[in-house]
């Protein structure tokens, strides 16, 4: 279990078991191999420590695309461990996206491991970044190719042939940035507003 994973806990202060993401821990001997560690409460947002005993893993089937081909494989998870749309799971030497879930013949947004009867899952090793170039009235459209986790930032040139472009707006799934020196992942951007970068052109003296 790595920090920022999500495991179902049970909540003292809801009583109930919830979902919980990892801020830190380890992997405890006297659990037989189980978890220690400190969690967050994702209903209540409360901090406590948590003491999970090791457990047998869960291999769930799931549908996994690559472009324009899918494959059916199945993917091991802990019985217990919570599973959510959007997840970045490690898998076969490549980092996937799961996009969907399927429980009790019904979709679903989360769930357990054990109660998972089918996932989708995309290879998300690269991410294509829509990027809208403005020119006067007109707007032309290309696309970079990065990984997920790298940054782009208002003020960034990009190069496309021998056209140079710099970032004046990040569309991301939540909002628009507009300054710069806030920089956003790939993973998070629906689409760069761009426009031509003009060179200054430094005259000779005589």
């Amino acid at each position: 279990m790595k920090k920022g994973s999500v495991i179902y806990a049970h909540c003292e202060s809801c009583e109930e078991e919830t979902p919980h993401r990892i801020l830190k821990g380890t992997i405890d001997q006297s659990l037989d191999e189980g978890f220690s560690g400190t969690v967050q409460c994702q209903t209540c947002k409360g901090v406590h420590h948590v003491e999970i005993p090791a457990e047998k893993p869960c291999m769930v089937p799931m549908v996994l695309s690559e472009g324009e081909n899918s494959r059916k494989v199945e993917i091991q998870f802990g019985r217990e461990e919570g599973i959510i749309i959007n997840d970045e799971v490690f898998f076969e030497d490549h980092n996937i996206l799961i996009t969907s879930m399927e429980s009790e013949g019904k979709r679903v947004k989360r769930g357990l491991a054990r109660d998972i009867s089918m996932l989708w899952a995309v290879v998300f090793d690269t991410v294509k970044v829509k990027v809208a170039i403005v020119k006067g009235s007109t707007t032309a459209s290309e696309v970079v190719e990065a990984v997920p986790d790298e940054e782009f930032a208002v003020g960034d040139l990009l190069e496309f042939g021998r056209k140079k472009v710099m970032i004046t707006k990040i569309k991301t799934i939540r909002k628009m940035v507009y300054r710069e020196g806030r920089p956003v992942e790939a993973r998070d951007i629906r689409r760069l507003y761009t426009r031509i970068a003009r060179e200054r052109r430094l005259n000779d003296t005589k």
